[in-house]
Parts: C-alpha cells; structure tokens; sequence
C-alpha cells in the first residue's frame, strides 16, 4: 500500500507539472506578440507653412463585406449586445469604403469598414496586404462599431466562453478592405475640395447615457468634385453616434444609419412618387467619431423623419433611415451650396506613431487567456496600438484607437464625487484645442479598438458612484484608468510637433 500511495503521489505531482506547464503554454501562446518588430513613427507631408502644395488627386473605392449566411452549421454572430445572437438574414450590405487622397508628395488611404470593431493587428494586415505599385504612404483603417455586423472581436459568441469571430470572415474583410484602397487608387484623378462643419443639435437624435452630457453634436464634411465636369467625386463625412438603431432584437444584418446616410447622399431620396432629395452621385464615406458616454439613438429617443413627416421611437429599420435623413437634411444643402470655397492646392501632413498601452482591466485579461479577444499583446498587459494625426489643407484628423469620450475631445470633463481617483481632469486641453485646422475631425474606432476611452477623473468602478447613480457603464470595457489620458498625451505630441514643423518658415 505504501509503494501504490508513494506511486499515486508521483503521479499526481506530474500531472500537477503537466498542467502547470500546459497552463503557461497557452498563456505564452494568447499573449503572443501577433506582429513583432512592428513600430511606426511616421512624419510625412512640408515642411514647412511656405511649401507649395501640388494639384489635390483623391479616388474612392468600395467593396462589400456581407458574409456568408448559406450554411446553418455556421451561423453568422451578431455583435454588440449579447452572446448567442445569430443573424438571420441581410437586410442591406456591408461594405468596405475607401478614400485614397495624394497631393504630390505623400498618398494617404482611408478605409470606413461596417464592423463592430478592427484591432490593430488587423489593421497591419490591411496594411500588408497593400501592393507595392499602390504607392501608399500611410493607411487608415476604421470600424464604425456597428452593432448589426458579424463579430470581429471574439466578444459576441455562442456563449460567454466562445468567440463569435469567423477566422474566413474576418480574412475576407482584410481582404476587403485592401481591395477597396487598390481600387481607390487606380481611381485617382484630380480634385477640388471643399471643407464644412454642418451644427447638428442633438436633439431628436442622440442620447448621452452617462453624465455629465457632453455631446460631439456636428457634422463635419470633406466634399470633392471634378474640376472640370464640377461633378461630386465623394465625400468623407465625420459624425458621432453608435450603430445600434435597431437595437437589440434585431437579427437582421444591416449597415444601419451609416448606410443609409451614404445610400442617401448618392441617390437621394424620392417615395411615392415624390422627390424628397437628389443625390449627389460619387462614393460617400462615413467615419464614426467620439462615440463614448454613451452616444446612441436609445430606443427613448424619438427620431422626425423630415422627408416622410414621421415620428420613429420603437428600434427599426425604418428609425435608421431616419437618422440618415435627417443627417442628410443638413449636409445636402450645404454641399450644393454655391459658392462654397474649394481648392485644389491642399498639403497632407502625417504624423503616426504607435505606442504601448497597459491592460488593467481583468475581465479583458480573462478573455485574452481563453482567445476570444484574439489580438497580439506588444507585452504582458502591454497592448500595441497607434496614434495619429493627419491635416488635409485646413482639416485635420485625429485618429483615436477607441470610442473616445466626447468630453476629451471638446471640453467639459468633470471630477464628480464618487469617482475613484481624486484628481483634477488630466486630459486637458481638449483635443480639439490641440489640433490645428478650420476643420477639426476625430475618427473613432481608427487603427483599433481599446474599448471605452474614459477621462480619468470621471473613473468608476468603486461605490459609491458617480451623480448619486446606483452604477455607471464604460469601465467594464475599458483597458483601464490610464488609456484616455495616455492616448491624449500622445495625440497632444503629435499637434504640437506637427504645429511646429509646418509653422517654420
């Protein structure tokens, strides 16, 4: 009996080690670095304010991404709301939107993607799937967080403890989004551009769900046009809002509001036999923009169709067109507008940088381990993720590898009692402060998806809590405390390094 209970003990102890081991494999093999050695410190464009821009040439290409619904031993899981969503049908196409623009000396590309998100290592796919003639300097890929695509993020499975990203899916959207910068290159051709910023009160449309209530109301637009025929090329439209008009108990797969919007702007709108809006021809481009707080059309907010002269409350289709109109509404007039100023003689400036940003958050630790959130780590709880700016003539953007709160962005954040640090606000100035241009836009979601981008004052996760409430939404899918102000910083950086470069004589 000793020799089999010494055996049991021998045995179980190996068996201990065996596990231990395999346990640390799979640790090493999830936080993996997916793309090592991959670093990016771009500082491209004049400089200085005295160089002579050369002829603007942009292009736009667009290719789609539904997904492949044939098979039910594959279902296709929608993302955003809950696990164990499957679609079941395509109510409008997903696409892959793309804007190559080149002034002479540096050629940027633009890519708007329907998705819920697109971490970086995708985006360095993206990137490396781009040939070599396309000649492309910098590439921008954004999600639009849309809440009726397929998973992207491994987040939305069957259950909790299984990832809903489809390996051939999301390989056919890096695919996608490479095909769609190739062909908005082989489109170039010259371009004037004019630039607006369109008020758009948020009433009717948007909800802030978490105080205090800051929105990022207005639309900001970047119109080109055929210098000869006069002819609309395409348009980038920037706007801040979640995809997720129709809500939760859709199974429908549907670009939302986004598509509707681009729809709109090229073929206008015409029902029952009236024409409610001519459209304007060309590729429309939609790039989400400070959609934490949380932005959203909620299912309290009553949307007024202007064409129909119709109220939409209840979650539907028919409420995201109605958002798209309304948006519409505003921008159609102000891009027909004669006499708005367009140039053709506009520099592009690039500043690109990518950093390490530290993981706090358990929950996203935990999910790291078992491969739902599939995506390299630079380190241990070190995430590799990218900041830029680019300026366009006298529109600038700011690329946020997240859903950033509209506070950091225009102002307004607070330190109210509740929060877990005692800290005056650390993202200050605003971000709009920092960056240079007339047309100041921030593309959410750009190059990656960090989750909620909370100013650090406003950081709750600790009873009691922020405004007397009984518990606030964004921390649980937040990196952790430090991301907002970090990214901010880093942001800050590049305006001031770009304001001083081309400042020079």
């Amino acid at each position: 009996m000793k020799k089999f209970g010494w055996r049991m003990l021998r045995w179980g102890a190996a068996l201990l080690v065996v596990l231990a081991a395999a346990l640390v494999l799979r640790g090493l093999y999830a936080f993996r670095d997916r793309s090592p050695g991959y670093q990016l410190d771009l500082r491209l464009g004049p400089s200085s304010a005295s160089a002579t821009p050369k002829p603007l040439r942009v292009g736009f290409g667009r290719v789609k991404i539904n997904p492949d619904l044939s098979d039910p031993r594959r279902p296709v899981w929608l993302a955003g709301f809950s696990q164990n969503r499957a679609a079941t049908g395509i109510h409008d196409d997903l696409w892959a939107v793309a804007c190559v623009l080149d002034d002479g000396d540096t050629r940027i590309g633009i890519v708007g993607l329907d998705a819920i998100g697109f971490f970086h290592d995708d985006v360095i796919a993206v990137r490396r799937a781009c040939r070599p003639e396309w000649k492309l300097d910098y590439a921008i890929v954004c999600a639009m967080h849309n809440h009726s695509t397929p998973d992207l993020m491994g987040l939305w499975g069957p259950n909790p403890l299984r990832s809903g990203v489809d390996q051939r899916y999301r390989r056919q959207v890096i695919s996608a989004a490479a095909q769609a910068l190739g062909d908005a290159t082989a489109a170039l051709q010259p371009a004037l551009v004019a630039f607006h910023e369109i008020p758009m009160s948020p009433d009717g449309l948007v909800a802030d769900t978490r105080k205090p209530i800051v929105f990022d109301p207005d639309i900001r637009v970047m119109h080109f046009t055929s210098p000869t025929q006069g002819t609309t090329i395409g348009t980038i439209v920037g706007w801040a809002n979640h995809p997720e008009t129709p809500w939760s108990k859709n199974t429908e797969i549907t670009a939302d509001f986004c598509g509707f919007l681009r729809e709109t702007l090229e073929h206008g709108f015409s029902h029952d036999g009236h024409t409610f809006a001519r459209g304007l021809g060309g590729i429309h481009l939609y790039v989400n923009g400070a959609v934490g707080g949380l932005m959203t059309t909620h299912p309290t907010v009553t949307v007024h169709d202007p064409w129909l002269n119709q109220d939409f409350k209840e979650p539907s289709h028919d409420k995201s067109r109605a958002v798209a109109h309304r948006l519409a509404a505003g921008i159609l007039p102000q891009l027909v507008k004669a006499g708005a100023p367009a140039t053709n003689a506009v520099a592009i400036s690039v500043r690109a940088r990518t950093l390490e940003l530290p993981v706090d958050n358990k929950l996203f630790l935990a999910a790291s381990y078992l491969g739902l959130l599939d995506r390299g780590h630079a380190h241990w709880k070190k995430m590799r993720t990218e900041v830029a700016l680019v300026t366009i003539g006298e529109a600038s953007i700011a690329c946020v590898p997240g859903e950033i709160y509209p506070e950091i962005v225009n102002g307004g954040i607070e330190h109210p009692e509740g929060a877990d640090f005692d800290l005056a606000p650390l993202e200050v100035p605003p971000l709009r402060e920092l960056m240079p241009g007339r047309i100041k836009f921030v593309f959410g979601l750009a190059n990656d998806e960090l989750g909620y981008l909370i100013p650090k004052s406003e950081w709750d996760v600790a009873p009691p809590h922020l405004y007397g409430s009984q518990g606030v939404y964004g921390e649980v899918n937040s990196c952790g405390p430090d991301s907002a102000w970090l990214l901010h910083q880093a942001l800050g950086a590049l305006c001031r390094d770009l304001k001083s470069t081309t400042s020079s004589p």
